[in-house]
């Protein structure tokens, strides 16, 4: 299984909703809308990796932000959950900086 179709589809749905809300500002929700989806979507998935691992993996994925990282990078070799839970770091940095200019 493959990433990239999936992150691709993400890309393609900001990029309409971002070009539809230059008409009507209302479409910067659908934005909002696909990314906390993926974010959703990426964390159910990461949190079924780590309880396959085993209970006290999940309960410290689910509780310890910082241990998500930890297992996503170096416990796991899952190299579609590296790419998406990398994407999905990206997207909360960006929101972050972009919060910060916004001001």
């Amino acid at each position: 299984m493959t990433p990239w179709p999936y992150i691709g589809v993400v890309v393609l749905l900001v990029g309409l909703f971002y070009f539809l809300a230059q008409q009507n500002s209302a479409f910067y929700l659908g934005i909002a809308a696909v990314l906390l989806l993926y974010w959703l979507t990426t964390t159910i998935i990461l949190l079924i990796a780590a309880f396959k691992e085993s209970v006290a993996t999940g309960l410290m994925t689910l509780c310890i932000p910082f241990y998500a990282f930890y297992f996503v990078f170096k416990v796991n070799d899952n190299d579609t959950l590296k790419i998406l839970y990398g994407f999905n770091i990206v997207i909360g940095l960006c929101f972050r900086f972009i919060g910060a200019f916004t001001k």
